[in-house]
């Protein structure tokens, strides 16, 4: 059963001159060891952002600490969330191309 699902999409540009204070309420210490391997880290930054706020909207949670949330990949590649919710599990898409970065997440049961 679906519990929640949140969808949000990043304009790349917004990240690629951002306050180092934006990025220090937004990046976990896990998140900017991995953006910092990329020539160009705003997309990547931009799609962590969006799935951050894709997880406010899937959960219904406003209160969550973007910082103290990560964006972790597998050996695949595939991303995942350090945050585990109450109940359920929940799955985490990223993609970025054209200036935009789009991120979904799925709470199920």
């Amino acid at each position: 059963m679906i519990r929640g699902i949140g969808i949000d999409i990043e304009s790349v540009e917004r990240f690629r001159a951002a306050e180092p204070g934006l990025l220090d309420r937004v990046l976990s210490p896990d998140d900017r060891a991995y953006v910092e391997k990329f020539a160009d880290p705003a997309p990547h930054i931009a799609g962590i952002w969006a799935a951050k706020e894709a997880l406010v909207k899937a959960l219904g949670r406003k209160d969550l600490r973007f910082d103290a949330v990560s964006v972790r990949h597998e050996a695949t590649g595939r991303p995942y969330l350090s945050y585990t919710p109450d109940e359920g599990t929940l799955h985490l898409s990223i993609s970025h191309g054209g200036g935009q970065a789009v991120a979904v997440v799925v709470w199920d049961a």
